[in-house]
């Protein structure tokens, strides 16, 4: 077919892919975008329940709405009997508005975050906080025609083969070949990795996480009894979640005859049980040792005609990993390319698409803001699926460690939606806050998301109280007092977030700096309690790991900024902030009685 020039090429037309190549073919209709799918779609795949977290995305392409009408299932919350007891309880998003007020007083303490101004009245809860249980091929199908529509060149039936590079290690070009036996190059300056991950792209491999490598046992049922039902009506359910000795089974409802059930267990015991079943049998007997669901699919017919190729079941190896590069010159990659994380929160087409809308955004920033450094802006990419994948990998790692132990994993829950304990709802409702995806602080894309939760918690139609007039700190008068624990490493580094007009998304990113981690276990933090930090103040961002006090920071301050800049007083001021940005991310701990 010859060599052809595009400024874009895209490798997967899955959900990652396809939302990245419609959202820039949306705001970029100049540009010229090449998607290219190995498969033709529909075509089956696993990983069917949302949550709210994803509404903005799913707005911003424009398919919110279609969900609806396609017969998509409305998931309202999930149902847990994940203790000893077993005794169900729920996540149920519609109940964030049922919270009592706390010790007398209508108080909302998040760090960080001042939701005083967004509000929106109890009767819209519904729509906002209810995610969607879909069917993968007739939904990513959606996504990919909406690419299309936007003016996206979608290839179904190609493969990319090679990337080509120029010696400087920046991407220059594709080679793809089609299921027709046609082959070429497209030359190109971007490549976005969106083809999972089994991508031959990624340099240096991947990391796969020692503790969260489990299988998924998994087939469809129809003729089964709702565990759930909203208004008497098989159009709305909790996704239910179920605890066995071994792992845990779902059961979400994905049309109105038609009932997903999947057993996950570690990978060891998944092993052994081969050597004495066949994964069908396991799956089977799985079912039958549960309680819960044994009944629910007694007059059930279990279906070979959903999967494909004749299957009762599929079997898929659920290794939380993630590229140990996953952005270079003229490349990035989003959804499972860049990172996994184990399904028990049902955020795997959350972070695909979240992922591929974030690069969008990105690439048009860095097209439209030259004066930006190139590199940067895409670490902030970076960064970013980095901290929405941390939380959600922590919480699983959790809730995997206490398996059968709900009690202990609600309180960590709570821990995890706000670092220092001080937000006034009960462990369930901090829980429900993790799973709708607003953790380890609330924030979405849109306020269209956010607004209603903050709303929903406090149960107020008022005024929320002013976060940033109780943070849980000591007042900047007493902070030379006080000593610092340094629990992180971190660095002053361009952050990015999506902006809004009156609500709706434009295409822009803002771009400041904050202050970041790469420490493993404090990725999570991210994207907590967002600072805007003057780049300037760099050195004194660096300056702060050498110091265990407050007071020999301030006294060291003044002399790592140009002569000139500013005050003493201010920039000890300025010092100050950035002391506080820390310990509201959780990077350090402040503790009274050192020297002032």
């Amino acid at each position: 077919m010859g060599i052809e020039r595009r400024d874009v090429v895209v490798l997967g037309g899955g959900p990652a892919g396809s939302t990245f190549a419609a959202i820039l073919k949306k705001y970029e209709p100049n540009l010229s975008v090449t998607v290219l799918e190995k498969a033709r779609f529909p075509r089956y795949h696993i990983g069917e329940s949302l949550i709210p977290a994803l509404n903005p995305v799913l707005r911003d392409l424009g398919i919110y709405d279609d969900l609806g009408r396609a017969g998509f299932i409305r998931k309202m919350g999930i149902t847990f009997v994940w203790g000893r007891d077993r005794n169900p309880w729920d996540a149920d998003y519609l109940k964030l508005g049922d919270v009592r007020v706390h010790e007398g007083a209508q108080v909302l303490n998040v760090l960080g975050q001042d939701f005083s101004k967004l509000l929106r009245r109890h009767e819209e809860r519904d729509e906002t906080f209810n995610a969607f249980n879909v069917r993968r091929a007739e939904f990513d199908h959606m996504i990919m025609n909406r690419a299309r529509d936007f003016g996206a060149d979608v290839r179904e039936g190609t493969r990319g083969r090679t990337i080509h590079k120029d010696e400087h290690g920046r991407v220059t070009g594709v080679d793809w070949e089609d299921d027709q036996g046609r082959e070429g190059t497209i030359e190109t300056s971007f490549v976005l990795d969106a083809s999972g991950q089994g991508t031959r792209f990624t340099p240096g491999g991947r990391v796969f996480d020692p503790h969260m490598n489990n299988y998924a046992v998994y087939g469809y049922w129809s003729g089964a009894e709702w565990k759930i039902l909203y208004r008497g009506t098989r159009d709305r359910t909790n996704v239910f979640i179920c605890s066995v000795d071994k792992g845990w089974i779902w059961y979400i409802p994905v049309a109105q005859d038609l009932i997903s059930v999947g057993v996950v267990t570690n990978t060891a015991h998944f092993k052994d049980a081969l050597q004495n079943q066949d994964p069908e049998s396991f799956y089977h007997e799985t079912i039958q040792g549960c309680d819960e669901v044994r009944g629910l699919l007694s007059k059930a017919t279990h279906r070979d005609d959903f999967i494909g190729g004749g299957k009762r079941i599929s079997v898929t190896r659920d290794w939380s990993s993630w590229a140990k590069s996953p952005i270079g010159p003229g490349w990035a990659t989003a959804g499972d390319a860049a990172i996994f994380v184990d399904p028990i929160l049902s955020s795997g087409v959350t972070l695909a698409m979240q992922s591929g809308h974030r690069a969008a955004y990105t690439y048009r920033t860095a097209r439209a803001r030259k004066e930006l450094p190139e590199d940067a802006l895409w670490r902030a990419y970076a960064d970013y699926i980095r901290g929405e994948a941390g939380s959600f990998l922590r919480l699983a790692r959790y809730f995997y460690g206490n398996n059968r132990a709900a009690p202990s994993w609600w309180w960590e829950a709570q821990r995890l939606v706000n670092a220092s304990g001080k937000l006034a709802v009960d462990d369930r409702q901090a829980f429900t806050m993790a799973t709708a995806g607003f953790f380890p602080t609330l924030r979405a894309v849109t306020d269209d998301t956010v607004i209603p939760l903050v709303a929903g918690i406090a149960g107020l139609q008022g005024d929320v109280y002013n976060v940033f007039y109780d943070d849980g700190l000591p007042p900047p008068a007493e902070l030379p007092k006080h000593a610092i624990e340094h629990l992180a490493r971190f660095r002053l580094a361009l952050r990015t977030e999506p902006m809004a007009s009156e609500g709706k998304p434009t295409g822009e990113l803002d771009v400041f700096y904050d202050l970041v981690s790469d420490d493993a276990d404090f990725t999570h933090r991210t994207h907590a309690a967002p600072s805007k930090i003057a780049p300037v103040l760099g050195p004194v961002v660096e300056a702060m790991g050498r110091h265990r006090e407050v007071a020999t920071l301030l006294a060291e301050a003044p002399r790592l900024l140009p002569e000139g800049y500013a005050s003493p007083e201010a920039i000890r001021a300025a010092t100050l902030s950035v002391v506080r940005a820390a310990a509201k991310k959780g990077f350090v701990k402040l503790a009274p009685g050192a020297s002032a």
